[in-house]
Formats: structure tokens, C-alpha cells, sequence
């Protein structure tokens, strides 16, 4: 598992920076469930003018190039956001 979240998060870091996105916060870890992964990347600088919706397919099919199919499987949740969007995110209770 943890090779698989090394190679994971490595893949990240390599589409932020082809993307000249500055990452704020990268997050990859085991959900807890199986073998799948949760992934939670903040963007310092980068996503200021890219639709959510466009960051995270942008970012799947990267994914799915370099780990291949199988890999990408295991990540169960994805989220990305730019770091005002994080600190709304922080400040939500959950009920």
C-alpha cells in the first residue's frame, strides 16, 4: 500500500508542476476501506481561472496514464481545490 501512495503522490507532484501549479497541500492517504485512497490536493497558485470539474479529470486521465488503470482504481475520492476554496472547505461542520 505504501508504494502505492509514494507512486500516487509522486504522480501528482509531476502534473502540478507540468500544470505550474504550486501545491499548498497534498494529502494521499489509505481511506480506510480496502485498498482504496483518498486524495486531497490544495493549490497555493494554479487553479485560480480552471473549473473544478476540468482540474479533476485533467488530473484522472494523468493519473490513469501514468499508473495505468488498475492503480487509479484504488483512488476512491479526489478532491482538489485552490486555497480559498480549502479554507471554506475547513470551516464546514459536519452535523
Amino acid at each position: 500500500m505504501l508504494k502505492l501512495l509514494d507512486r500516487i503522490r509522486t504522480a501528482i507532484q509531476e502534473w502540478a508542476q507540468q500544470h505550474s501549479i504550486e501545491l499548498a497541500l497534498l494529502e494521499v492517504n489509505p481511506s480506510g476501506v480496502g485498498s482504496n485512497v483518498h486524495v486531497i490536493l490544495v493549490a497555493r497558485k494554479g487553479f485560480e481561472n480552471w473549473p473544478q470539474i476540468e482540474r479533476e479529470e485533467s488530473l484522472d486521465k494523468y493519473l490513469r496514464l501514468k499508473l495505468g488503470d488498475a492503480d487509479v482504481v484504488h483512488i476512491f475520492v479526489t478532491i482538489t481545490m485552490a486555497e480559498e476554496e480549502y479554507d471554506q472547505y475547513d470551516r464546514v461542520e459536519v452535523l
